[in-house]
């Protein structure tokens, strides 16, 4: 009997010293991390957390980071920030509920990225043809060297035609 006592003690205890921190940062929410292109690194928070598309759950109350990485185009960082729901609109409130998080979701539920392609330049030069072309045969070449997928080609020659037709006006 004190065996099962002990037992149920040491067990009651884990259980309360593990629910803590969900006190401060509130209960988990399952978040969805894309980009385009897809396999970015993601670090939340400043820590590796895997490949996109990633699914994965972060506590409610926090405002997490959201860094995607991916070589040959520039990182990108986002935020997934709690903000009131709709349950927050009740009048009668349970305090167990507030103090989990119940009353606030991250926002964006879905984070989806499209990340800008280090061959878009920062600027036109002398010659903006030129210039445009000589991105636009970069990107050939790193299809032609199996660098990228012809997808990644395609949204990397749109985005060097949209920054050259941006400048143009």
């Amino acid at each position: 009997m004190k065996a099962c006592l002990s037992l149920f003690s040491a067990l009651a205890l884990v259980v309360f010293f593990s629910g803590c921190s969900s006190f401060q940062t509130g209960v988990a929410q399952e978040v969805v991390i894309l980009s385009f292109p897809s396999e970015a690194s993601v670090y939340i928070n400043g820590e590796p957390a895997g490949i996109t598309p990633l699914t994965t759950k972060l506590p409610r109350k926090l405002t997490h980071e959201i860094r995607l990485e991916k070589q040959g185009y520039n990182p990108s960082v986002k935020y997934f920030t709690p903000v009131p729901n709709a349950k927050s609109e009740n009048f009668i409130r349970f305090g167990l509920q507030q103090d989990l998080g119940y009353y606030v979701d991250l926002e964006p539920g879905t984070m989806k990225t499209e990340m800008k392609s280090d061959l878009v330049p920062a600027s036109t030069g002398a010659d903006p043809f030129a210039k445009m072309a000589q991105q636009a045969l970069e990107a050939d070449r790193k299809l032609e060297a199996g660098e990228i997928t012809p997808l990644e080609h395609k949204y990397i020659i749109e985005q060097i035609i949209a920054f050259f037709e941006e400048t143009s006006m």
